[in-house]
């Protein structure tokens, strides 16, 4: 009886250690965290690799802060990335590749205006929204899969044209109407501000149209734009070009002795530290659109930002160029966490997250920036700018100026 009772005890034992050793581990399963994956496609080779170096390492950084912090409870996610190569063809290959991986992309960040208008149909056929970093009417045509990450070039236009009528033009002392003309570069980005809405509020202001004027994507004498420009005695332009293109445009508009007539506005996309880097006080009369706070207001305004830039070692980039990927990561990050939350983790896909993207509102950048609200119809995110000005070789930021809606389409 002794012996038969120490063999039940020692049963006993057995099953309860077993069953201790399997509550463990359902509870190491139970805490295992779903894999969700978001995709970069990014240009660092062609024309765009100068001004988007350091953008997808922002990208990434995004993500690992996320990590971090336990952002999107029960979910890791995956930074996967593509270099589109500056060119339409490449990045549509770039993009098929990386909707075949496993897991696929449930949101892609994009990063040009050319190629998000070229894949705007297959985001749409694959399910799998773009946060984008480029800014057009066609994007906010409906359907649309494209959330454009900043505020139209249109209205970019707009809020810059409001500040330099209200704070720049009454200081020249000018008795006759301000000359406006485009100059930018020669592709989708630059034109994209060129619209009959531009031109009509343009005019509503009284303010007189004298040309538009285009420069290629990689120049090397632009004189004959700018004397045409000189000719006309324009007071203030507006396009789009990475610092570059600018570099040259303000050189030759040196030798032409049109640095101080001149206040030329530029579109996001620009990086004024390179700009300054390379174009150094001729720069002193350009005004940025921009989209994130100066790098001198991130320890208060951006901690995440500032400390994944700090403990990631990227200070071999420019932070501002770094920002562009690190906001625009962190749009895509705070849908997935929308859709998480709508879905639970497991559950979330393309069109989770497509879904999500419309219900986002006045989300703040983790403080990086003017805040993004997307609707069902509304497809661009900030509804202000961050106006930067260059001046003694210096970003000087003026503030946030709110941007009038001059897009072709109505989203309310």
């Amino acid at each position: 009886m002794k012996d038969k009772s120490a063999n039940v005890k020692k049963a006993w034992a057995l099953a309860l250690g077993a069953l201790w050793v399997l509550g463990m581990a359902g509870g190491v399963f139970a805490q295992e965290k779903v894999k969700i994956s978001i995709g970069h496609l990014v240009h660092l080779t062609g024309a765009y690799a100068a001004g988007q170096a350091g953008s997808n390492e922002g990208f990434m950084d995004a993500i690992w802060s996320a990590n971090k912090y336990n952002y999107v409870p029960g979910v890791e996610l995956v930074g996967t990335w593509a270099d589109g190569a500056t060119d339409v063809s490449k990045s549509m290959a770039a993009f098929k590749k990386m909707v075949a991986e496993t897991p696929s992309p449930v949101v892609i960040v994009g990063e040009s205006t050319n190629v998000g208008l070229a894949l705007k149909k297959w985001h749409q056929s694959q399910k799998v929204a773009d946060v984008e970093g480029g800014s057009d009417d066609e994007f906010y045509r409906l359907p649309s899969w494209v959330f454009s990450a900043l505020s139209p070039y249109v209205n970019e236009m707009g809020a810059w044209v409001d500040y330099y009528l209200k704070n720049i033009w009454p200081q020249k002392g000018q008795n006759r109407p301000p000359r406006f003309a485009w100059l930018t570069w020669d592709n989708a980005y630059g034109r994209a501000s060129i619209t009959d809405n531009t031109k009509k509020f343009l005019k509503s202001k009284g303010v007189e149209i004298v040309g538009e004027e285009f420069i290629p994507l990689v120049p090397t004498d632009v004189t004959p734009q700018l004397i045409r420009l000189k000719e006309k005695g324009v007071d203030f332009t507006f396009g789009g070009m990475y610092h570059t293109a600018l570099a040259v445009v303000l050189k030759d508009m040196d030798k032409l002795g049109m640095i101080d007539q001149l206040d030329v506005g530029i579109a996001y996309a620009i990086v004024p530290q390179a700009l300054i880097a390379a174009s150094g006080t001729l720069a002193k009369n350009v005004y940025i659109t921009g989209v994130v706070w100066d790098e001198a207001l991130w320890k208060e305004k951006a901690p995440k930002a500032n400390e994944a830039y700090e403990a990631n070692q990227r200070q071999k980039f420019i932070k501002l160029s770094w920002a562009s990927g690190f906001f625009k990561s962190a749009i895509a990050v705070e849908a997935v966490r929308l859709a998480a939350q709508s879905t639970g983790p497991k559950k979330v896909d393309g069109e989770a997250v497509y879904h999500a993207l419309q219900q986002m509102k006045k989300f703040e950048l983790w403080g990086l920036g003017p805040s993004v609200t997307y609707t069902e119809k509304k497809r661009y995110g900030q509804d202000d700018i961050v106006l930067m000005r260059i001046k003694d070789k210096q970003v000087h930021t003026l503030g946030m100026v709110p941007c009038p809606n001059l897009t072709l389409h109505s989203w309310e």
